[in-house]
């Protein structure tokens, strides 16, 4: 009967063990995504476009330079 306690109790947490892993790994995000995902996504998009705007700024002004000479 003893031996049967022990059985019983081991294959609980063996069990409770690999369902508690399982829960966390699909809580989690992955290594891809983090908690600030989208704060940077934006910030890089915002780069991107201020990059944009810059590239244009460049081209008028090179332009307005060759129409003054």
């Amino acid at each position: 009967m003893n031996g049967n306690k022990i059985l019983l109790i081991l294959t609980f947490f063996i069990v409770s063990g690999c369902s508690d892993s399982v829960d966390k790994a699909a809580n989690e995000p992955s290594k891809d995504e983090h908690v600030w995902k989208t704060q940077t996504d934006t910030i890089d998009k915002a780069k991107g476009i201020e990059q944009s705007i810059m590239d244009a700024a460049n081209q008028q002004k090179n332009k307005i330079n060759e129409q003054s000479r």
